[in-house]
């Protein structure tokens, strides 16, 4: 009986594993389950994938010769002549190489974005992105080509377009491959130092280095990333002998210039950082400097926002010259910011409270309202004829709407403050035109800023005396929440950064420092917050997935076939280009 007892407690017990091999024991791999077929298999090299059954066609050839000026206005990091030259050859559509496939089919994406007319643009970014997908999908190959200048031209093109849509996240990761491309490729080297080089070549590293750097500072600075330029010694002189005396690459040139400017100022902002008095002022000297070399017919003036409107600024400027000032503006007022967030840091030090630091600096805080003021009145001179361009330019005005109510809910009853009701006025009634006129997919910003005014209205309008409804249901927002305008004043002024950090958060899908304050600013004007990590303000028009540009997400593992994965591109109209 003992015996059996025995056996059973011995059956019951847990058979212990062999112990595992020591560390430095090498694991046999087991290469014999594959048989001989499936190791030729793996051997093979890769094939090209397929994401989309639409092609181009001369039609589609045909727009991106006359969109091309469009598409490179802002940052012309091709050399037009080329690329005229190559779409004009027989075999340009069937060209099986991965740049040149990659570079056509995101520019006549992009060609169709920057042309469809502003009402339309929802109803043809299907059309679009199906021609980005043939980009897309040959993306893996760009990357085995890393030191191939026609790889980096191509993905710096994807970049470019996937900046024109609220996929913020995505566009700075595509710019990072690309400037990493560039590296690899050495343009980030002085291109004098290679006598190998023609005056071409030169050109197009050239252009296309510093097209990348532009575009890198921008996305660093109104989205608090890091820039992929950060730790690189930039030794390619901006003033190369290619840049001709057009306005175009006046422009390119000063956005260069200015570029090192911004970066400088962006490190200020970071939330690690400690903004150096002696660092700031050299950065508006700078500034000071940098205006004196831009040409008198397109020179930026932060104090325009400080005049009246008046018939003659109605005139539409060119997208370059609009974007550089609007730039210029969005750098000065990161400065004031900076000096702001200095004297916050001082009065900490000197135990005083953080809303003291904000009387420290009038001047500053006069030049911050000036170029806010500045921004909202360029909206007059922007051509609006492409939503695509006035995508890429409304976080200038959101961040600007965003420090002016800062501004005024911190200090209602100064005498300014009526100027910059009628200022937010005129940014509403730009949007409802857009919305009500355009057609534009813009209802979001639109109900977002109408917020914004009305608190800011409600917070002067209190200040002043303005008589109350007997009711309190009646009562103005800024009252019947308890002073929400303080309350908004104390997050913008004493917790936040940056309002360009709160204006992307409202319109992008990036996090960044004052995601947070976005956020509670959201909550108290009981503005509903966005999915899948966008903002609230961003139409569904500019979100990729909207339009299929996106794996399945039910089952992220499973292979979807092509043809299933591009029914609905595959039905899609050819629209009014062929």
């Amino acid at each position: 009986m003992e015996s059996i007892m025995r056996q059973q407690n011995s059956a019951s017990e847990p058979v212990s594993s062999p112990p595992p091999p020591p560390q430095d024991t090498p694991i046999p791999i087991p290469i014999g389950r594959f048989a001989p077929w499936q190791q030729e298999e793996c051997s093979k090299s890769l094939n090209r994938i397929i994401l989309s059954r639409i092609t181009a066609e001369s039609s589609e050839l045909s727009l991106v010769k006359h969109a091309l000026d469009s598409v490179c206005a802002e940052l012309p990091f091709l050399r037009t002549p080329w690329l005229l030259d190559q779409v004009e050859q027989p075999g340009a559509i069937c060209m099986p190489d991965a740049s040149w496939q990659a570079i056509l089919n995101t520019l006549i994406a992009s060609s169709i974005c920057f042309k469809t007319v502003i009402g339309s643009f929802a109803e043809m970014a299907v059309y679009s992105w199906a021609f980005f997908r043939n980009a897309y999908a040959v993306l893996p190959e760009l990357l085995l080509h890393g030191d191939s200048l026609g790889a980096s031209q191509a993905v710096m093109a994807m970049a470019m377009f996937m900046s024109l849509s609220a996929d913020t996240r995505s566009a700075a990761l595509l710019l990072s491959i690309a400037i990493r491309m560039q590296i690899s490729a050495g343009l980030h080297i002085q291109a004098s130092a290679d006598g190998n080089l023609s005056p071409t070549d030169q050109e197009d590293r050239g252009r296309l280095f510093w097209a990348a750097y532009i575009l890198d500072i921008d996305t660093s600075v109104n989205t608090g990333l890091p820039p992929a330029h950060a730790s690189l010694n930039v030794a390619v002189n901006i003033s190369e002998r290619w840049l001709s005396t057009s306005l175009r690459d006046t422009v390119f040139r000063l956005r260069a210039e200015l570029a090192g400017i911004q970066s400088r100022a962006g490190a200020q902002l970071t939330i690690l950082a400690v903004p150096s008095e002696a660092d700031l002022v050299a950065l508006e000297s700078e500034l000071d400097a940098w205006t004196l070399r831009v040409p008198l017919e397109i020179r930026p003036d932060y104090e325009c926002g400080n005049k009246p409107l008046c018939a003659t600024d109605a005139e539409v400027a060119d997208v370059p010259v609009v974007m550089l000032h609007l730039v210029y503006y969005n750098c000065r007022t990161m400065v004031c910011w900076a000096f702001a967030r200095l004297a916050a840091f001082q009065a900490l030090q000197h135990r005083q409270p953080i809303s003291a630091a904000y009387e420290r600096a009038p001047a500053h805080r006069s030049m911050a309202r000036s170029s806010a003021r500045a921004t909202l009145h360029s909206l007059s001179q922007f051509p609006t004829q492409s939503f695509a361009d006035l995508w890429r330019a409304l976080c200038y005005p959101i961040s600007a709407s965003i420090a002016l109510l800062a501004i005024v809910c911190k200090e209602p009853a100064h005498p300014e403050a009526q100027t910059d009701l009628s200022l937010f006025a005129s940014f509403v009634r730009f949007l409802e035109g857009m919305v009500r006129d355009q057609g534009c997919d813009l209802e979001r910003v639109l109900d977002g800023v109408a917020k914004f005014e009305k608190v800011a209205k409600d917070a002067v309008g209190a200040a002043f005396g303005s008589v109350m409804p007997v009711n309190p249901a009646l009562w103005p927002l800024s009252i019947a929440s308890g002073c929400t305008s303080k309350a908004i004043a104390n997050k913008l002024t004493c917790s936040a950064h940056y309002p360009m950090y709160v204006a992307q958060s409202f319109i992008g899908n990036t996090p960044n420092i004052d995601t947070e304050v976005a956020k509670q600013i959201a909550e108290i004007l009981e503005i509903p917050w966005g999915e899948n990590g966008y903002g609230p303000f961003v139409p569904d028009s500019l979100i990729p997935a909207t339009h299929g540009f996106m794996f399945g997400s039910s089952n992220p593992g499973s292979h979807t076939p092509p043809d299933a994965m591009n029914s609905q591109v595959g039905n899609i109209s050819r629209g009014p280009f062929g």
